[in-house]
């Protein structure tokens, strides 16, 4: 088998962050490419690549990078004499990477060790029973047109295409599909790298204390290697679109698409951030399908790389008028662009096409889960935290997410909305500490009202919240200590939050 050896491409855009890293970088992933695929692991520390995640806020020197193979059971191969010496204490640990969407080093290890799956990307469509086999490096962007081909698509996905589905499966993502739970409710089952090197598959009925360990839990407890996800049969959908006041968004969505009458199969909130109605208003925009078009090959949209969107929003950041425009274009506007669009033209477009280039500031995701009793209360605390705060919010999508009863580590231990927040903040240490402080603020609003917040961005919340909001998480770390004694897999979020030596 001909060695995978990363592009010039791939190196250059694994990461890097300042120009003295990057030659660094990119000898130091190559050479360790070189090591992996003789399965040696050099005694002495190479040269470190520095890494950073979508936050721009976390260059972090890792000790190196090591790339995972197109095979699974290659890959058990390439990193498993990584595993033996990080066990024998001869190596540090090693966090598990995709595309690192994720904003508080989720995905790295200061001065550790870094698998990177995504050239584990082979996928393979059973349409008889409706499953695909996808290793966990693959992009949701390598994916949709598999499915599209065969009249499928993804059952749960986050909205954009960007993210790697092992990444998708750690955070346990949820999207806009209606009436659904998150993404751990579709795995069939999985093949997972053990800290002790072993290959094992795990599922509902086979090892499934481990199986609800992995699924949202960080890549702390093994590498998943390949995974079988349930489908959804491809269609047409119709967009429609309504204008709610945000106080009301329960009982309107509960109206429109959750009614026994509904055909909804996608859906989505907007939340006003137009200062004249900030968090007062809202859009609920619900997808049905067109009559004769379920499960039909349809044409698969390329991905929306529309400079007039991404100029539409990033020209509100920093602009009360700019935010007026956006909401007027979102509530009035939109209901006359919009045509049919097919379920995977929906869910193929890029996060990235409204990414924040500046080197002055960067855009920070939020979200937190309210059950739906207490979703207008929280709404209402959040109106006046933010607007006392003085941060800059740009964007909030709500989503129906259902009770999730899967994942050890589940933020949705009822049927909940989330609440996606983009905030605006300045790349400095003094902003990090403001937004640190609205965190803190928003996460005690949420907790009094039986709501959650997600784990995936930074890691500005207390110890204390983190274990109010995730009760399971104590015993999650008991079995990780019992799963991975030394430990072999770690990274920024387990380091900040999980049992201290």
């Amino acid at each position: 088998m001909a060695r995978w050896r990363p592009t010039r491409r791939q190196v250059l855009t694994h990461g890097v962050t300042a120009a003295g890293a990057l030659a660094v970088g990119s000898a130091t992933t190559l050479a360790v490419s070189d090591w992996a695929a003789e399965g040696v692991i050099p005694p002495g520390p190479p040269p470190g690549a520095l890494l950073d995640d979508a936050s721009r806020l976390n260059p972090t020197a890792v000790r190196g990078v090591l790339y995972a193979a197109p095979a699974p059971d290659d890959t058990a191969r390439i990193v498993g004499p990584l595993l033996r010496r990080i066990t024998a204490g001869a190596d540090p640990a090693l966090a598990v990477a995709g595309v690192r969407h994720s904003m508080g080093g989720q995905s790295m290890l200061a001065g550790g060790w870094v698998l990177d799956t995504r050239p584990m990307n082979r996928i393979s469509l059973d349409s008889a029973s409706r499953v695909v086999r996808v290793g966990a490096g693959a992009t949701w962007r390598e994916l949709i047109p598999v499915l599209n081909a065969a009249g499928f698509s993804p059952k749960v996905m986050q909205s954009n295409h960007d993210f790697s589905v092992g990444g998708s499966l750690s955070v346990n993502c949820h999207g806009w599909h209606t009436d659904h739970p998150p993404i751990a409710a579709t795995v069939r089952g999985l093949r997972l790298l053990t800290a002790a090197g072993e290959v094992i598959r795990c599922g509902p009925a086979e090892n499934a204390e481990l199986f609800g360990m992995v699924l949202g839990g960080y890549g702390l407890f093994g590498v998943i290697l390949e995974a079988d996800l349930e489908v959804w049969p491809n269609a047409r959908y119709v967009p429609h679109f309504d204008s709610v006041p945000a106080l009301d968004y329960v009982e309107e969505f509960t109206r429109l698409v959750l009614a026994p009458d509904s055909t909804a199969e996608m859906a989505y909130g907007r939340l006003s951030v137009d200062p004249r109605s900030f968090l007062e208003e809202a859009v609920i925009v619900r997808f049905t399908p067109e009559a004769g078009t379920v499960g039909a090959v349809l044409p698969l949209a390329a991905p929306d790389a529309s400079s007039l969107q991404r100029a539409v929003f990033r020209n509100s950041a920093g602009s009360s008028l700019g935010k007026m425009l956006r909401w007027t274009l979102e509530r009035e506007a939109a209901p006359w662009l919009a045509g049919p669009i097919s379920r995977n033209s929906i869910q193929n477009e890029p996060a990235a096409v409204f990414a924040d280039h500046s080197t002055e500031t960067s855009d920070i995701l939020h979200e937190y889960f309210l059950p739906h009793a207490t979703l207008a209360k929280f709404i209402t605390a959040a109106r006046e935290i933010i607007q006392r705060s003085g941060q800059e919010l740009l964007n909030v999508t709500v989503r129906d997410v259902r009770h999730d009863t899967r994942s050890a580590l589940a933020y949705a231990r009822e049927d909940v909305f989330g609440l996606v927040m983009n905030f605006r903040q300045e790349r400095t240490a003094d902003a990090d500490t403001r937004m640190r402080a609205l965190t803190r603020e928003l996460v005690d609003a949420a907790l009094e009202l039986n709501g959650t917040f997600y784990l995936p961005y930074r890691l500005h919340a207390t110890g204390d919240q983190l274990r109010r909001a995730y009760p399971g998480w104590e015993a999650a770390m008991a079995a990780k200590s019992r799963i991975d004694p030394h430990p072999v897999f770690r990274n920024t979020l387990f380091d900040t939050y999980g049992p201290k030596p």
